[in-house]
């Protein structure tokens, strides 16, 4: 499933768990999210917390909990004698602190098949009680689970039937418009948007024998590269460390496309008559720069230009991309009556 179909079936899991609080162990659901290493698990996490603390006016705190970094004694807490050294009694474990009686949060626990057994059993005794040792998890906190799959030879281990049998299974996979809409969120460049439109199979692309894969997290990280201001070979060489040779050599083959697509102003000011290339990678940078430039003020030119395009799945992407970056440019541009209509003549390409 696409991450976001995952995201809004955590969400309302904790929303239901949080208004349940009387609820008995065996009732709770703790999600596993699995999947390939960077597809933005850890980051639509942090978003579903966002959205539950904005919902209950409260701070909702992420606390991540690496267990293939952890010894058991760390996730259960080191034994210690008590006052009058009658007996061995748990100290809380550091990942508590943040837990108060009235705190609200999620407990994340990563790479849980990669971790050791004794870790999973600890992790076990986590969902199926809430608890370690004799230390409860406050009701306003969710658990969440993720790791990868056993065909990406991460090193997972098989975990014990207990522990799977809590957990809610949720496989994910990498999808261009969840990364798309992310990228517009968060600026990424619009020559990289434009590429993995053009080419989407190098969205993810992971290999076990490969040091540097394409992925959502490491497009992530060839954006700040672009900032940089390096030399073209130094470019080159970090863009490679990040995505790897093969997406870098279509990649930087791609960015040389950027100088020789039409001025985009002179375009938007004479949309009727501005050449439309036969090249799909000119025609993919050209639909990038325009969605970048789009507003409700030059909107119907832009809409005459993609109404010429011999792909209309290609027009759609451009309002498509520029909507997700504002709730206020949707609304802008479906007051105009002539843009709203286009729009919804290529509905079929376009899912708002």
């Amino acid at each position: 499933m696409k991450l976001s179909q995952a995201s809004n079936i955590v969400y309302k899991a904790i929303n239901f768990a949080l208004d349940q609080k009387d609820a008995r162990n065996d009732e709770y659901v703790v999600p596993y999210l699995v999947g390939a290493a960077g597809l933005g698990k850890t980051a639509m996490i942090k978003d579903v917390a966002k959205k539950i603390g904005a919902d209950r006016d409260v701070e909702c705190h992420v606390q991540e909990l690496r267990l293939t970094e952890r010894s058991p004694e760390e996730i259960a807490g080191w034994l210690i004698p008590n006052d009058d050294k009658s007996r061995m009694v748990h100290v809380a474990p550091d990942w508590m602190r943040k837990m108060t009686p009235n705190s609200y949060g999620i407990l994340f626990l990563d790479e849980l098949p990669q971790a050791v057994t004794m870790c999973q059993n600890v992790s076990a005794q986590i969902c199926n009680e809430r608890a370690v040792g004799s230390w409860k998890i406050p009701d306003g906190w969710a658990i969440i689970a993720a790791g990868n799959r056993m065909s990406d030879r991460a090193g997972t281990n098989n975990m014990p039937s207990h522990l799977k049998d809590r957990l809610m299974f949720l496989p994910v996979e990498a999808d261009l418009e969840d990364t798309m809409a992310y990228a517009n969120l968060v600026g990424w460049s619009e020559q990289i948007k434009a590429f993995l439109r053009f080419r989407p199979s190098r969205l993810h692309e992971f290999k076990v024998d490969q040091d540097s894969c394409p992925s959502p997290r490491t497009w992530g990280k060839v954006n700040s590269v672009l900032k940089w201001g390096l030399d073209p070979v130094e470019q080159i060489d970090a863009i490679a460390g990040n995505i790897g040779q093969a997406a870098t050599a279509e990649f930087v083959g791609f960015l040389k496309v950027y100088d020789v697509i039409p001025d985009i102003d002179e375009l938007i000011a004479n949309p009727s008559s501005a050449v439309i290339s036969d090249a799909p990678d000119v025609q993919y940078a050209v639909c990038a720069a325009l969605s970048s430039k789009l507003t409700g003020k030059n909107a119907k030119n832009i809409v005459t230009y993609l109404k010429r395009l011999p792909e209309q799945e290609l027009a759609a992407f451009v309002i498509k991309d520029a909507m997700s970056r504002s709730e206020d440019l949707k609304r802008e541009l479906t007051r105009d009556d002539a843009v709203r209509e286009w729009i919804l003549s290529i509905g079929k390409h376009l899912v708002l």
